[in-house]
């Protein structure tokens, strides 16, 4: 085996555990997760409406968790007059 052999399969295998990893993340979040597009959440500052669900990995605390896009809510609950969309994590819900 070249050098070069040796890091092109290092690399495969590296795409491969990424590959695996983001896999298992959405798994654990999906099963973790009850809420869905529609919802109203609140973190720690502001409420949104769900429109998209992502995934993400706080490296901080090393746990897994949704991103909930959507739009900004007013305190009464309805959408702000000025069409602000922004991301709450899951782990700062309340």
């Amino acid at each position: 085996m070249e050098y070069k052999e040796y890091e092109d399969k290092l690399k495969e295998l590296k795409v491969e555990f990424e590959q695996k990893k983001e896999r298992l993340i959405k798994e654990y979040v999906n099963a973790n997760n009850p809420y869905k597009i529609g919802d109203k959440v609140t973190d720690h500052a502001n409420s949104i409406i769900i429109e998209k669900i992502k995934y993400t990995y706080i490296s901080l605390t090393g746990i897994p968790c949704a991103v909930y896009y959507g739009a900004e809510l007013k305190k009464d609950g309805t959408p702000k007059k000025n069409g602000n969309k922004m991301y709450v994590y899951q782990c700062n819900l309340k």
